[in-house]
């Protein structure tokens, strides 16, 4: 034990010699040109570690020891980060830490769907802290005077603002959909001044001329022949036609679910992850891009803010209005967030008693039979009811229903694409049952099923970079944030079809549902509607962004929308929820 303590510790010293500090530091460079994916941001990232380095050298005099733990404290904040890009298109963030990390939920379902890669990062970090320790215990001191580091750390600070990225400076939003896993964190530590500082994008509307308000009013139509509604979010799902790479990728969609309508393209607003950002812009028309920084939060920062949300239209003419989803209640504070928007029952992971998240998604159809079938025995209301899926899912490392071969895999020479894929045709099977059960059970009321894609998965993100450019996540109107949504109606007439806008944003999406199938609409919604005509189906991107901006300043001065303190109050939610159950 003897002996291999002396090995260990003349290792150790060596690690400590100034020539293996620049061959580590050196390998940094190297590595740091390519997690940042160009050396533009480089010296920026490098000035961090500099700096993380003076501080440590400042309190501890050790000058190895702080190399070395600086590189390992960015190391893994980089790993991370470059987990969460590959994931969700979208680098590590503080904000990640303000709004999301206090959330018991988000760590069960990390743990639960990405504990293959949690590991890696918790081993990397433990690995950094115990080497670190031992040659904290061999590097001596050095002795420079307090000040002398001091002034070393004030030079350091002195270069990070003078290599500060100007694409950063441009946009920080779109840069962390760029792939700077190295100094996205540190950039987005500048936007801990929006907690305090009012966001441009509520000052630009404070300036919008006033608007009139729109009338407190619901067109129910016949109440009579109102149709049961069913909205089914197909987690991460866009249409294989859009990827030569794909084998047979034309007309995959509807080869796995005959019944369900054609597909027509859509803009959605994330990439790989972040199924509560599309799903809360399909409900309320807005654009989280709007929003900026704040797009994967606004579950959070929008709760209780936003009254005449399509739910509530809905229940205002009678509709009972639910929820099912695989996540718990409080995952990213989306249960109590879509409560606020007007859905009176959220059907959560407990509420469908299922043992995990990541299920087939005949498991949730089977779930929302059984709740149909339950509320029409008890309940006369035509049903509002959306179903949030699950199995496409990532991770895809593994192969979930092992034993289920489809017909025409392996779809992609990649392992990842390809499992991805054939859990989408499973998932479309199971989606073209639940649409037989629909027409079987349409009856005098009849059904409207309207599916859609939440984001793409990110398997497909290869396919997209050759396609459209390494830098397709950060354009919006790009194709790495293009899906689908379908629409099958039975026995209920549609009005007219739906837009043939290539493609439509989703922000449109519920008003343009409502107008075509002739389902009840508010003045608001109707002005979606005309927005979307005047904008080419475009909502952040589109040309006349003043006629955007004129629209949701009417929505503020309507009490629709509550963003900045001196808006209209916004209206209460309960009043017609009560309106609706006296009507029963």
């Amino acid at each position: 034990m003897g002996k291999f303590a002396a090995q260990l510790q003349n290792f150790l010293r060596l690690l400590c010699h100034p020539l293996v500090l620049v061959a580590v530091s050196l390998a940094g460079v190297f590595g740091a040109g390519r997690v940042e994916h160009e050396w533009l941001s480089v010296p920026f990232s490098l000035a961090l570690v500099a700096v993380v380095a003076g501080i440590l050298f400042l309190v501890t005099a050790r000058f190895a020891f702080s190399v070395y733990l600086a590189w390992t404290i960015v190391g893994v904040l980089t790993l991370i980060s470059a987990i969460k890009f590959r994931m969700k298109g979208f680098s590590l963030h503080f904000y990640d830490t303000v709004f999301v990390a206090r959330d018991p939920e988000v760590y069960r379902f990390l743990v639960g769907s990405y504990l293959h890669l949690i590991v890696p990062v918790a081993a990397a970090l433990t690995l950094g802290v115990a080497a670190a320790i031992l040659i904290f215990r061999v590097d001596r001191k050095r002795g420079w005077p307090l000040s002398l580091r001091a002034v070393m750390l004030a030079v350091l600070v002195a270069l990070v603002p003078l290599t500060f990225p100007a694409e950063a400076s441009k946009d920080r939003y779109f840069y962390y959909m760029q792939g700077r896993h190295m100094s996205a964190f540190f950039v987005s530590l500048l936007d801990l001044r929006n907690l305090v500082v009012e966001p441009a994008f509520e000052q630009r509307l404070q300036v919008v001329i006033a608007q009139p308000p729109f009338a407190d009013t619901i067109d129910c139509g016949d109440r009579a022949a109102l149709p049961d509604i069913f909205f089914v979010l197909s987690e991460s799902q866009s249409d294989p036609a859009n990827f030569p790479q794909v084998g047979r990728g034309a007309g995959f969609l509807q080869r796995f679910a005959p019944k369900a309508g054609a597909p027509h393209p859509m803009q959605v607003e994330t990439f790989g992850g972040g199924t509560w950002i599309t799903n809360l812009s399909l409900m309320t028309g807005l654009s989280a891009t709007d929003f900026g920084w704040r797009s994967p939060y606004l579950t959070i920062t929008l709760q209780d803010k936003v009254a005449g949300a399509l739910p509530e239209v809905l229940a205002r003419c009678g509709y009972r209005t639910a929820v099912m989803t695989p996540m718990d209640f409080t995952f990213v504070n989306e249960g109590p967030f879509l409560k606020s928007i007007g859905f009176e029952t959220v059907l959560d992971i407990k509420e469908i008693a299922a043992p995990f998240y990541h299920l087939r998604d005949s498991f949730y159809y089977h779930a929302a039979e059984a709740f149909i079938a339950k509320h029409r025995r008890e309940d006369g209301r035509p049903l509002f009811l959306e179903i949030q899926t699950m199995f496409p899912h990532s991770p895809y490392e593994g192969r979930m229903e092992p034993d289920l071969k489809v017909e025409g895999e392996p779809f992609s020479d990649d392992d990842q694409a390809g499992e991805y894929l054939r859990r989408m045709a499973i998932a479309r099977g199971d989606f073209g049952q639940f649409l037989e059960r629909r027409e079987a059970e349409a009856g005098k009321r009849g059904a409207v099923v309207l599916e859609f894609g939440d984001h793409q998965s990110s398997a497909t993100k290869p396919f997209v970079d050759a396609i459209a450019g390494d830098d397709a996540l950060a354009r919006p109107q790009s194709l790495a944030y293009r899906t689908f949504y379908t629409l099958s109606i039975f026995n209920h007439p549609l009005r007219h079809s739906m837009p043939d806008t290539m493609p439509l944003d989703v922000g449109f999406l519920g008003a343009s549902l409502l107008d075509a199938a002739g389902l009840p609409m508010s003045p608001m919604m109707v002005d979606l509607v005309r927005l979307r005509d005047h904008c080419g189906g475009r909502f952040h991107g589109c040309q006349d962004r003043a006629e955007v901006d004129a629209h949701l300043r009417r929505r503020v001065d309507s009490g629709l929308l509550h963003l900045f303190p001196q808006a209209a109050p916004l209206h209460s939610l309960a009043a017609p929820l009560q309106s609706a159950e006296a009507n029963r």
